[in-house]
């Protein structure tokens, strides 16, 4: 019964000293669990790119479509039609919402290849929303909007087998063990 009146009496005087110095301006609030492990999760959302939180394969679909016309250089008007009516076609998509997936997909590469090594961090938060389907319908996308300008060129190619290495490795990381008999 002592020990624990000696408990509840720390307690109480922690309690009261973090007040006082909390009344003297003093900031005590980083002393508190529950609020660090919010501030640490709220940081590092917003401090990573919004290309590395893509959780729709639509969007991803889009962004990997540009970034391929990307790689050849700089972005034409031809190109940029090319691939608005390759989403338009392939995703169903109205010419607005095309063009609004398409700006929006400009935004977030900001002007600049996407480089291979960059996959893994873009196509990670949506892998496991993308079917069969939606990684045949990307691979189809890519392949069409990096011969918009023929012929295709070596980055081209590596940023497309980069995006089936991805799926293939992740198909093979899903599967279960098999045993060898």
């Amino acid at each position: 019964m002592g020990i624990l009146l000696e408990i509840l009496g720390l307690i109480i005087t922690f309690t009261m000293l973090m007040e006082a110095l909390q009344r003297l301006g003093i900031n005590v609030g980083w002393l508190n669990p529950l609020s660090f492990f919010r501030r640490r999760a709220w940081k590092k959302k917003i401090s990573t790119p919004p290309l590395y939180t893509l959780e729709h394969p639509v969007d991803v679909v889009a962004v990997l479509a540009l970034a391929t016309v990307q790689t050849a250089g700089v972005v034409t008007v031809q190109q940029k039609t090319g691939v608005q009516a390759l989403l338009s076609q392939h995703l169903s998509l109205s010419e607005t919402e095309a063009g609004n997936l398409l700006v929006a997909s400009a935004h977030m590469l900001r002007n600049r290849a996407l480089d291979v090594g960059e996959l893994p961090a873009v196509l990670g938060p949506s892998a496991a929303r993308f079917t069969d389907y939606h990684q045949q319908t990307l691979r189809t996308i890519m392949r069409a909007a990096a011969t918009l300008e023929p012929p295709m060129n070596r980055a081209q190619k590596e940023l497309i087998d980069g995006v089936a290495a991805f799926f293939e490795k992740k198909k093979a990381a899903d599967s279960p063990w098999s045993s060898a008999t």
